[in-house]
């Protein structure tokens, strides 16, 4: 009698995982693309697929992690906490979109001796290997775009670093440690831009929304949505059927996913670029190893970037400028600049993260 009992909870919890879960909207209902999955304990656990559905992959995931509760990220959404049985109760989880108040940007008029465009904004950067924050990086960068060749150059104004010491570096036998850092301010995405999205996808228009769709063989990679607060972009650039397999320098990775999401100051569709953007998030997964290993390391890596402000200027006002993705080793900050971020789409993390960082990590300080 008591086996039977067993098999029967095994049968009910296997059910629930089985029946499709998927994320929408609380006020509209649309579907809600590449939600992030994090554990109590801070690690994301995964995300979800263009459509919001949970792959049984992910299902598994989630209940190999023991939580006892989960934290559901999007970037125009609230965060929603919610505990692990009403996880495998559910079916549809709805999530409240963030209201950003359009108003009109505001920048200096612009001269022919002006030479770029200046994004001042607020960065906030985690890497994760193996389910444990390795790196925290946050500071205000302010981003100079050329008017003319549109390349992109950043500085730091202020910033703070912090390294989890107890996670080794990859290293091969009898060689140096191998440090895999892609932590610090991004790259703006090529893809921030409508021409060069239509240049690379196939668009399926409606009234509020463009499906974004590969060219090679019409599979959903993303959407725009458009509503009173702006654009929002979704895009999957590289999933896990087609993932990108790197070598070099010792060292050997997999990157399986590569998404963003960002939001513009614009109802038109045709508008989104640089000079509309107010937010930008990108989310990475990779397997890395030294070439000798057998074994590969899971690494996730989340970038933000929340616009502040606007302007054009003559020239770069700053005589050595910084590197994107380049962790910078101590901390330089004279005011609590991460206590007074004014962007609409600003939250603070996770609360699993947060007391991950500050009971595991340390500020590196000169």
């Amino acid at each position: 009698m008591k086996y039977k009992l067993v098999l029967l909870l095994f049968f009910i919890n296997l059910n629930s995982l089985l029946f499709s879960q998927e994320f929408r909207d609380k006020v509209s209902n649309e579907k809600i693309s590449f939600v992030e999955i994090y554990s109590d304990k801070g690690n994301l656990i995964g995300i979800t697929d263009v459509d919001g559905l949970l792959s049984i992959d992910l299902k598994n995931k989630i209940m190999a992690s023991n939580s006892m509760y989960l934290t559901f990220v999007n970037s125009f959404f609230e965060n929603e906490v919610i505990g692990i049985d009403d996880f495998y109760d559910g079916a549809v989880f709805k999530m409240n979109p963030i209201v950003n108040e359009l108003k009109e940007i505001v920048i200096s008029p612009k001269k022919d001796k002006n030479q770029y465009l200046v994004l001042k904004t607020y960065v906030r950067s985690l890497q994760i290997n193996n389910n444990k924050i390795h790196y925290f990086m946050d500071g205000i960068v302010e981003y100079y775009i050329s008017l003319k060749t549109n390349k992109v150059k950043i500085k730091f104004l202020s910033n703070r670093s912090f390294e989890n010491k107890s996670i080794s570096q990859l290293k091969e036998k009898g060689l140096a440690k191998i440090y895999f850092q892609i932590i610090g301010a991004p790259i703006i995405n090529e893809f921030l831009n409508y021409n060069n999205l239509q240049e690379n996808y196939n668009f399926q228009k409606a009234e509020t929304e463009i499906k974004i769709i590969t060219k090679e063989d019409n599979s959903l990679k993303g959407n725009f949505f458009t509503n009173e607060s702006g654009a929002n972009l979704s895009l999957g650039i590289i999933t896990n059927d087609k993932p990108k397999v790197m070598k070099g320098l010792g060292l050997e990775n997999i990157l399986n996913n590569f998404n963003i999401k960002s939001h513009f100051n614009t109802t038109a569709f045709e508008e989104i670029g640089i000079n509309t953007l107010f937010y930008f998030k990108e989310t990475r997964n990779y397997e890395i190893k030294a070439k000798k290993d057998k074994e590969y390391q899971k690494v996730d890596v989340i970038h933000e970037v929340f616009v502040l402000d606007y302007r054009f200027s003559e020239r770069i006002d700053a005589k050595k400028m910084d590197n994107n993705y380049s962790f910078i080793n101590s901390s330089s900050y004279t005011e609590k600049y991460w206590e007074n971020v004014e962007n609409q789409l600003f939250q603070p993390l996770p609360k699993s993260l947060e007391l991950y960082i500050q009971e595991n990590l340390t500020e590196i300080k000169k």
